[in-house]
């Protein structure tokens, strides 16, 4: 019975330190980092920092295969950041502080939710705007790393954020896992605070699952968040200041640019070689002065009229660059030159013959005078259709319409202080005259009309689709009528001499008028380390696909489109960011990636936008008709070029089928660019 005793009692022991090892922290769990008595947080005090603990409510990200849902951990996770900011001396806010999302709409809108966040911070006129996030790849479980992603288009304070922070994860990480990319996600570049968003790891990885279910490794990935930012802002940030002239309006064409940059000692001092000052976006020759922290430009040819914005640029020794600084200033000389165009010098004298008033209006240097200058005309004899008109780009136009009586008529211009006129003699010519109205199926005006006998040019439309053209010569006179976007069309005008007359010719658009206005920005992918080892994309690829887009590039604009290619020259290797950024800058309506990779042809679109899986499933019928292959696969596809653009975007993949047929690159080019080209046509009829 006591040998029992002691048995069961040594069982229990045994069982007891089973259970004891089995809840045992595993050896993943580390200690806490922070300890706020050992730093220096003035730095933080006072700074102003939203925490959007990403997805929420209807949107609950990804979930790992025990079921551990990443809004939940991204909220854990900020609440945490929050703590610790809060207690730091900063003032914070968060996007959500429970499991909601910020729609207002009884139906989930995934856009409405990410530009709340931003229109949060906006509104809070937040310094610095953290996303939290983590990551999935349920086709590989095995990933876990750390992406960093910062906005964009701001290679500067948010690639600074991005890296600062990258350094203290990889404290717990190792380095190769750590990631930092540009990123273009709608709530970053919504966002106009210094934006960073987090995939802090995998959720997807069994291990890491299970990790990220402790909350003691939650807090801990929000104490690597905190030294981040703590010390990006200990790194100190330059100050532009005293920016001149900024909000005013000036009258000279020269003026003097100035602003006056602020740094620390270390550091923090300003790396003077960095000091740079951009005019409309150009950099400018300005010069520094170290003694008085002054960059000074004066322009040595006269800006013109209108709106001019200025920035500076700069470094400290710490590597952190100031934060967007940038004034406008408003340029308005006053008119000195008009120069006065009537299309016709004379014309009949029977109250009906008109002839258009074209005016040009120039500071004293030649330049357009500002839009909106007023204009006030008056004829000696007739009339005109406007008396007063305001100009655009300098320019301004008018028709004037014959008297009853032979007349030679004045038509004086003026605007402010400076005149300009000209003469319309009225009465009998020895030519034939004709006013043309161009105009739609719908009737509507089309200016920029091209008249054309041969080759040489009779006469544009203008804002009102009217030309006017005359001849010496009596009968009819073939002429070609040509407007981009528009088909091709001949007439004939018949001139008689000593009369005036009138025709209305009717142009139809290409393609009904779909790709009219678009705006298209085509991606050539580039053959480089990247792509060759990601994609086995062969170096006779990167020309291919060159040529395809500038041959659907053609297509396109004959009908209509606008077109930006993100590099138009073979060996050109921007890396994914600065293509996107292409687009982003020329805001197209579609982003399309043309290549030619491994395997079989596909179209792979982003997975959460409905209009670029509609594009892609159309281009996918479409170039399998015209190209005759047997399959073309749609699928979701996560490259930075679908990912990323602000508008819907595809990659097309052609394939290896035209590097297999080198010596009829021409016409594989062709097929393949016309192929595209009718499938976004199609796309549009369908969707417009």
């Amino acid at each position: 019975m006591f040998q029992t005793i002691i048995k069961f009692f040594i069982l229990l022991i045994i069982l007891s330190i089973i259970a004891l090892i089995s809840c045992a922290p595993p050896k993943y769990t580390p200690s806490f980092r922070v300890e706020m008595k050992s730093l220096d947080l003035s730095p933080l005090k006072g700074r102003k920092i939203v925490i959007d603990p990403g997805h929420g409510g209807r949107f609950k990200g990804a979930v790992g295969a025990r079921g551990l849902r990443e809004s939940d951990i991204n909220l854990a996770v900020g609440l945490h950041l929050w703590g610790l900011l809060k207690q730091a001396g900063a003032r914070v806010w968060m996007t959500r502080t429970a499991d909601v999302d910020l729609c207002s709409q009884k139906e989930a809108n995934l856009k409405e939710d990410l530009d709340a966040r931003s229109w949060f911070s906006n509104n809070l006129k937040a310094e610095i705007f953290i996303s939290i996030h983590h990551n999935s790849d349920i086709k590989n479980r095995k990933k876990n790393n750390f992406q960093i992603y910062y906005k964009l288009t701001d290679p500067g304070p948010s690639q600074d954020l991005a890296l600062c922070i990258a350094s203290e994860f990889k404290q717990g990480l190792s380095p190769e896992n750590v990631f930092i990319y540009p990123g273009n996600y709608r709530v970053l570049r919504n966002t106009k605070a210094i934006a960073i968003l987090g995939e802090a790891s995998y959720i997807s990885n069994p291990k890491n699952e299970k990790r990220l279910s402790l909350s003691n490794q939650l807090r801990r990935e929000a104490e690597d968040y905190f030294l981040g930012i703590l010390r990006y802002f200990q790194k100190g940030i330059p100050k532009v200041a005293d920016l001149h002239p900024d909000g005013e309006t000036i009258e000279t064409a020269f003026p003097r640019i100035e602003a006056r940059i602020i740094g620390g000692e270390g550091g923090k001092a300003i790396a003077y070689e960095t000091v740079k000052l951009y005019l409309d976006g150009m950099l400018v020759p300005a010069r520094f002065d170290n003694s008085s922290g002054k960059i000074i430009y004066a322009p040595n040819t006269p800006l013109k009229n209108g709106w001019h914005t200025f920035s500076v640029w700069t470094r400290n020794r710490n590597g952190n660059s100031c934060w967007d600084s940038r004034a406008r200033f408003f340029l308005s000389l006053p008119p000195t030159k008009i120069k006065v165009y009537p299309s016709f010098s004379a014309i009949p004298a029977d109250g009906k013959s008109s002839s258009r008033i074209e005016i040009e209006v120039l500071d004293c240097y030649g330049n357009p005078v500002i839009d909106g200058s007023e204009v006030l005309l008056k004829a000696s004899a007739g009339r005109l259709e406007k008396g007063k008109v305001f100009t655009q780009n300098g320019q301004a136009l008018t028709y004037f319409f014959s008297p009853q009586e032979p007349k030679e008529v004045e038509i004086l211009v003026q605007c402010q202080e400076a005149i300009g006129k000209t003469i319309i003699k009225c009465g009998p010519v020895n030519y034939g005259l004709v006013r043309i109205t161009i105009m739609d199926d719908h009737h509507q005006p089309i200016d920029k009309v091209r008249i054309l006998k041969g080759e040489v040019l009779l006469g544009i439309s203008d804002l009102n689709g009217l030309v006017f053209v005359s001849s010496d010569r009596s009968g009819e006179l073939p002429v070609t009528i040509k407007r981009t976007g528009y088909i091709d069309k001949r007439e004939l005008i018949l001139f008689q001499p000593g009369t005036f007359r009138e025709e209305h010719f009717y142009l139809t658009p290409r393609e009904n008028g779909v790709l009219l206005g678009r705006k298209f920005t085509l991606d050539p992918e580039p053959q480089d380390e990247h792509t060759e080892k990601e994609f086995n994309l062969h170096p006779k690829a990167e020309k291919v696909n060159l040529l395809v887009a500038k041959k659907l590039k053609d297509f396109l604009e004959c009908s209509g489109a606008t077109v930006a290619l993100t590099r138009n020259f073979l060996h050109q290797h921007p890396t994914p960011g600065e293509r996107v950024l292409v687009g982003e800058k020329f805001a197209g309506d579609f982003f399309l990636t043309l290549t030619h990779r491994k395997g079989r042809s596909f179209i792979a679109h982003y997975f959460n936008s409905q209009t670029g899986k509609k594009l892609a499933q159309t281009l996918a019928q479409v170039l399998k008709k015209e190209l005759k292959l047997k399959k073309v696969t749609v699928k979701e596809g996560n490259d930075f070029t679908i990912i990323h653009p602000r508008a819907p975007s595809v990659i097309i993949n052609f394939g290896k089928r035209s590097l297999k047929k080198v010596k009829n690159w021409q016409k594989i080019v062709e097929e393949e660019a016309l192929g595209a080209y009718r499938g976004l046509v199609v796309f549009l009829h369908k969707n417009s």
